[in-house]
């Protein structure tokens, strides 16, 4: 009986089949990603970065805003409490609500600092940035 798949036939489909799942699903998972808003991405985490990293070395002049970069991929929208603190007096407070994904830049005013070390936090978590604060 004639065979009716060649030998060279299996070399051809492996290469095949890996091209469909490359770039057939890639596409398809990408939506899904978008669908359910990123809740089943492989790591939800928040941050914060100074807008201008120079500005951890370099610092500001009390009383100038600092810029901080709040960055949410924790797979769905959450509203962020932060704070800004120096030697354990509250400078200034505030709260941002970002959806999934998505980031903002926050002017943290620093009226009433004096010359230190600014602390700027997400309540209720370990994540925080510092900046140097100068005396105007």
């Amino acid at each position: 009986m004639p065979r009716i798949v060649g030998p060279g036939s299996s070399r051809l489909l492996i290469p095949l089949v890996a091209a469909i799942i490359l770039f057939g699903f890639t596409p398809i998972s990408r939506v899904l990603l978008r669908t359910v808003d990123g809740s089943f991405a492989p790591s939800k985490y928040s941050s914060l970065a100074l807008r201008t990293p120079s500005d951890a070395v370099n610092g500001l002049f009390a009383g100038q805003p600092v810029l901080v970069r709040l960055t949410n991929h924790t797979g769905h929208l959450k509203t962020y409490h932060w704070n800004a603190s120096q030697n354990g007096a509250l400078i200034s407070l505030g709260e941002q609500t970002l959806g999934n994904g998505r980031a903002t830049t926050i002017s943290v005013p620093s009226r009433g600092a004096i010359s230190g070390r600014l602390r700027i936090a997400i309540s209720g978590t370990n994540i925080f940035v510092t900046v140097p604060i100068l005396a105007s």
